[in-house]
């Protein structure tokens, strides 16, 4: 499709035409974050992390409580892949995703296969637990983190606090879209542009620590139910929304990208081995006790919610540049990572589920290679057939109600 404006600062070029196009890093990324949080759960379920008067067993206990840096990930992928279409359209005038199409495509790719998830645990973990209409009313529309008693009857279902962040930002994304780009078209440069777009992302990174920063209060007690709400994540999300920003900012002009981004660009392992150095990092944890899945206190909150932050933005930014290197695209579109990433959904959804078959519960005890074993193995017979006989037949519906194809992609400028 193309779109022709004769405004020179309502457009970077007269015309513009785009297509979408598949990069299988991106989805090879997804799949290594929903490995790094299976591990993460399995580690703490077996005792291998540190857990009140539990000492976490030596240094690759320590390594695998901080596997939590795969959380960003998530958030850092969707901010980035979702309003990719937005930012092409604020910064290379390319045509606005339409709304409409944009909430089906959501629905589809979301609901069916959590409602799966939903319906088995209701009816088997949770059975008994199930007293009103209201308890299955609300893990059905995702409501279930923003109260405390529904933990009662959440067996199974811990993992998808993320989800209702993830909705809760689909549904605000055309929102924010639009206000981004009321903020940055004024400017005709495609590179003051860009920058608008980041200058405009920066105050819900700051909402998100200052949120942060309220949930390590004292007085919040531990583990609050608020520490699951979409505010504290909002900054991971602002974090892909930007790496966004830039990279469509590279496909239209590249010489006037952030030198930042450039970096990134010409120099992507550079990127992982810092972000590899940030991992150990947290992994030392310079506030608080190596090791411990124990809910840290203001301090050592703070320092792992920013280098979370920060490992979000190295892992990724090298897999979202218009042409990833040959390195990047070699390390996460093998075919070993390809099918993780496509099964990563399904590997999100069921494996929490698994070890409550296998065990009852998730209270640390047993041996780590065996419940890795069991939740690892089941998890991917389950994602498989969760991919093959729910997902994908639901998202072969996007065609007729979201006007896009089946299969996942990224608008890109033609050349």
């Amino acid at each position: 499709m193309a779109i022709t404006t004769s405004n020179s600062s309502e457009a970077v070029s007269s015309t513009r035409s785009t297509r979408r196009r598949f990069f299988p890093e991106l989805e090879g990324m997804r799949g290594l974050a929903a490995m790094g949080v299976l591990f993460t759960h399995v580690a703490f379920s077996s005792g291998m992390v540190g857990f009140m008067d539990q000492e976490p067993n030596g240094f690759l206990g320590v390594m695998l409580q901080q596997l939590h840096v795969s959380l960003p990930i998530f958030f850092v992928l969707s901010g980035m892949l979702l309003y990719r279409p937005f930012a092409l359209a604020t910064i290379a005038g390319t045509p606005k995703p339409e709304i409409k199409p944009y909430f089906w495509r959501r629905a589809l790719r979301t609901l069916p296969a959590y409602w799966v998830l939903v319906a088995v645990a209701l009816l088997t973990l949770n059975r008994d637990g199930v007293h009103s209409l209201w308890q299955i009313i609300r893990p059905v529309l995702l409501l279930q983190v923003y109260q405390l008693e529904a933990r009662l009857v959440g067996q199974g279902l811990e993992q998808t606090w993320t989800l209702a962040t993830e909705v809760a930002f689909y549904a605000v994304l055309p929102l924010l879209a639009w206000a981004l780009n009321r903020f940055a078209r004024s400017a005709s440069d495609p590179g003051v542009r860009v920058r608008r777009i980041l200058w405009g992302l920066s105050p819900l990174v700051v909402i998100g620590f200052v949120y942060a920063w309220y949930t390590f209060l004292p007085s919040m007690g531990v583990y609050p139910i608020q520490n699951e709400w979409p505010p504290k994540w909002l900054g991971f999300i602002a974090v892909g929304m930007g790496l966004a920003a830039l990279s469509a900012g590279a496909e239209v002009a590249p010489d006037r990208v952030p030198a930042f981004y450039r970096f990134v660009q010409n120099n992507p392992l550079w990127c992982w081995g810092l972000a590899a150095g940030v991992y150990v990092v947290a992994c030392v944890r310079p506030i608080g006790e190596p090791g411990y899945a124990d809910y840290p206190s203001m301090a050592g909150g703070m320092t792992e919610h920013f280098l979370y932050t920060l490992f979000g933005l190295l892992l990724v930014a090298p897999v979202t540049v218009p042409t990833p290197s040959r390195f990047v695209v070699a390390v996460m579109s093998n075919p070993v990572m390809r099918f993780l990433g496509r099964i990563s959904y399904g590997l999100y959804l069921w494996h929490i589920a698994i070890i409550y078959f296998w065990r009852g519960d998730l209270m640390p005890r047993g041996s780590f290679l065996e419940l890795i074993a069991v939740t690892l193995g089941g998890s991917i017979v389950l994602a498989t057939a969760s991919y093959y006989l729910v997902e994908a037949p639901a998202m072969r519906l996007r065609e007729r109600l979201g006007k896009a194809s089946a299969g996942p992609s990224v608008e890109t400028i033609v050349r």
